[in-house]
C-alpha cells in the first residue's frame, strides 16, 4: 500500500475520491468491465491485485465473434459448440454427427486444416465461400447432406485437394470453371446426385454423374441422363461401420451381379443379382452375410459383373 497516494485529486487513491463512481452492477473503484457489442456484461473483476491472466483471450473473443480459447490454450473458433484451435486443428471429423443448419463461414479460419469430414449429416444452406481459405485441405467430404445453392468459385483455391466428395446434396446452378484448377490432382471426385446444370466445365463433363436438371434452362437437346461407361466407385464411407454405399454406373440395360468376398476368396454376400436398366445405381451393404449374420471386421472385396464388364475394389469394415 506504500505506493498509493492520499491526494484526493489523484486518479487512484485510498481516500474518498472527488470523482463520481459508476454504480451500475455494484461497481467500485479499480473494477474492470468487459462488455460485448450488445452491451452484455462478460467480465467484472477488481484489478487491485493485477489484470486477469486471460484478458487477451477475452478481448480476442469480443473482437472476433465466434472466437474462443481452445483446449491447448491457443486462439480458436467455435463451431457446433466446440472450440477448435486456429493454429493446431488439422482434421475436423464430424461424420454422421447429427449436425444441422448451415456450415459456419468461420470454418475458413482453420487455415491449417487438412481434412474436413462433414458427410452424412443434415447440413443445409450454401457452401460458404470462405472454404476457399483452406488451401492446405487434402480431404473434403460434404456428401449426404442437404446443401443447396451453387458451388463457390473459391473451391478452385484448394489446389492440394485429393479427395472431393459433394455427392447426394441439393446443389444447383452451374459448376464454376475454377474446379478445373483442382480436378487434375484429384484421386476421388464425386458430385453425382445433385441438381447441377449444364454446360459443365470441360475437365469434368464426363464425370458429373446423375444430375436432376429439371429446373435448369434447356441449353442442349443431348441426353445427359445416362452414363457413357461402366464404372464401380469406391465404397463410401470407407473404412465404415456398420453400413457403406456402393455406387456403380450402367450405360446400358444388363444383368448385374455384385458379390462381396473375404480375403480368402470366399463369398460373403451376393448383394445384387438382377436385370437392371441403364443409369446411375447404388446399393448399401450392412456388413452381413447371406444368412443375415454380422461379419467380422477386416478387409473385403466387392466385384461387379455386367456383361463383359468386371471390376473389383476393396473396403474395410471397422468394429
Amino acid at each position: 500500500m506504500e505506493n498509493w497516494t492520499d491526494e484526493n485529486d489523484a486518479p487512484v487513491c485510498i481516500d474518498e475520491s472527488p470523482f463520481p463512481t459508476w454504480s451500475d452492477w455494484d461497481a467500485s473503484q479499480r473494477d474492470l468491465f468487459l462488455l460485448d457489442f450488445d452491451g452484455n456484461l462478460i467480465l467484472q473483476q477488481n484489478i487491485s491485485s493485477g489484470l486477469p491472466t486471460n484478458l487477451d483471450s477475452l478481448i480476442f473473443n469480443l473482437l472476433n465473434p465466434g472466437g474462443c480459447t481452445s483446449n491447448d490454450g491457443t486462439e480458436g473458433i467455435e463451431l457446433w459448440n466446440e472450440c477448435y484451435s486456429i493454429e493446431n486443428t488439422t482434421s475436423l471429423d464430424l461424420y454422421a454427427n447429427g449436425l444441422t443448419g448451415v456450415i459456419p463461414p468461420e470454418i475458413g479460419n482453420l487455415v491449417n486444416l487438412e481434412g474436413l469430414y462433414l458427410a452424412s449429416n443434415q447440413l443445409s444452406g450454401e457452401i460458404p465461400s470462405e472454404i476457399g481459405n483452406l488451401v492446405n485441405l487434402i480431404d473434403l467430404y460434404l456428401s449426404y447432406n442437404q446443401l443447396s445453392g451453387e458451388i463457390p468459385s473459391e473451391i478452385g483455391n484448394l489446389v492440394n485437394l485429393i479427395d472431393f466428395y459433394l455427392s447426394s446434396n441439393q446443389l444447383s446452378g452451374e459448376i464454376p470453371e475454377s474446379i478445373c484448377n483442382i480436378y487434375p490432382n484429384l484421386s476421388y471426385f464425386q458430385i453425382t446426385h445433385n441438381q447441377l446444370c449444364p454446360p459443365y466445365p470441360e475437365c469434368i463433363e464426363d464425370y458429373v454423374g446423375y444430375q436432376d436438371t429439371s429446373n435448369c434452362e434447356q441449353v442442349s437437346i443431348i441426353d445427359e441422363t445416362l452414363p457413357i461407361t461402366y464404372n464401380l466407385y469406391n465404397a463410401y464411407p470407407n473404412p465404415f461401420n456398420p453400413t457403406t454405399t456402393l455406387r456403380y454406373d450402367l450405360p446400358e440395360d444388363n444383368k448385374v451381379n455384385i458379390t462381396i468376398h473375404d480375403m480368402m476368396g470366399r463369398v460373403v454376400n451376393n448383394l445384387v443379382s438382377s436385370q437392371q436398366n441403364a443409369g446411375y445405381k447404388s446399393i448399401q451393404w450392412n456388413a452381413t452375410n447371406n444368412a443375415g449374420q454380422p461379419v467380422s471386421a477386416g478387409l473385403y472385396l466387392y466385384t461387379i459383373e455386367a456383361g463383359e464388364f468386371r471390376q473389383t475394389r476393396e473396403m474395410v469394415l471397422l468394429k
